[in-house]
């Protein structure tokens, strides 16, 4: 009997001493956040997460943020009039104020960080979200020269935690960090691996594509392709020429998560998918590669509108003509480009305001 109520008192001891030590910790964690907010938690955030700088300047008065890469804010060097097309989507719709949070190289991923750091009480309860159908591919997936380190740190850094653990994590790289050769590795071993299927078509990778395109197999037979535009061309390759699997593809994963945030908080969203320069591509490549975009994006479509987004489907909506860059295939368009844009983005907020 003695031996019991020494183990019971003895173990109630352990719990107390231990149950303190613990307190203790979590009190001087608490302190040490509070300091760190006041500090340097500012500086940290321009340096390893400058994005959620753009949402502390939204205006109290916004009720739906526009989410962009450069896409929103590139500016064609002949354009007379600067706008963001997240700045004609407000002037479109006057009843709706709409402010932007941008900045170049940004994925879902990141959207989705900076989301959890809307404060619930806010008057915003409309995302406008970009969806570049690129993204959605290895070469951006797995960018190398910092890029995705760089959008994984943030992402890190912008958790809902306390800020001081976020900064502690992102000292200690505990993110998605890889070398620029273990990206580069990614990227190459997807494009080698991951298989899709076009009817009456010989080729089933990025790699045998790409390949076959370099060395010059349809310069014969095809009009529009020389030898000084074979290597745009072996970039819509690269860029477009996948099926996206929805067990492996972090946008996907991403993009699930955003609807279901906004399910818990009640937030419409729209989803922007970006024109593609479907006419060059058609024009250097064919119409296989067309295939393949197509059938991706009615895949998103499909997807999630199913989960209650509302999504606007640009990809056919912009010319040739409004493209800025000429040997790599962005979204960057000139005024009349981000003003198609902008305008079927804002028909389809009006018709649901």
């Amino acid at each position: 009997m003695l031996d019991r109520l020494f183990i019971f008192n003895f173990s109630m001891h352990l719990v107390k001493y231990i149950s303190i030590r613990i307190l203790l910790i979590a009190l001087l964690v608490v302190i040490a956040n509070f300091l760190y907010r006041i500090s340097f938690y500012k500086k940290d955030v321009a340096k390893h997460g400058d994005i959620l700088e753009n949402l502390w300047v939204v205006p109290s008065d916004t009720e739906a943020i526009y989410f962009g890469e450069s896409s929103n804010f590139h500016e064609s060097p002949g354009d007379t009039m600067k706008y963001r097309i997240s700045g004609i989507i407000d002037t479109m719709v006057p009843q709706l104020k709409v402010h932007h949070v941008d900045n170049s190289g940004l994925h879902a991923g990141t959207y989705l960080a900076v989301m959890k750091n809307i404060p619930k009480d806010s008057k915003v309860n409309i995302f406008i979200i970009t969806m570049n159908l690129r993204s959605f591919g290895a070469g951006w997936r797995y960018a190398g020269n910092g890029a995705e380190n760089y959008l994984a740190k943030t992402e890190r850094m912008l958790s809902p935690t306390l800020p001081i653990i976020n900064r502690f994590m992102v000292s200690l790289k505990a993110y998605d960090y890889k070398s620029d050769h273990e990206r580069e590795n990614q990227v190459h071993e997807a494009w080698q691996k991951d298989t899709f299927n076009i009817p009456e078509f010989d080729y089933h990778t990025t790699h045998s594509w790409d390949s076959a395109m370099a060395w010059e197999t349809w310069l014969t037979s095809n009009p529009n392709l020389t030898k000084e535009n074979i290597p745009i061309a072996a970039q819509y390759i690269k860029s477009f020429s996948f099926i996206i699997d929805t067990n492996t593809n972090e946008r996907i994963h991403d993009f699930d998560a955003i609807m279901e945030l906004a399910k818990k908080r009640r937030y419409t969203i729209y989803f922007n998918i970006l024109g593609e320069n479907v006419e060059e591509a058609e024009k250097l490549v064919g119409k296989k590669l067309i295939y393949l975009i197509e059938k991706n994006t009615q895949f998103l479509i499909n997807r999630y509108s199913k989960k209650g987004a509302i999504v606007v489907n640009n990809l056919h909506a912009v010319p040739d003509s409004c493209f800025v860059d000429r040997d790599f295939p962005t979204e960057h368009y000139n005024f009349t480009g981000k003003r198609i844009i902008a305008k079927q983005v804002a028909d389809q907020i009006k018709r649901n305001l």
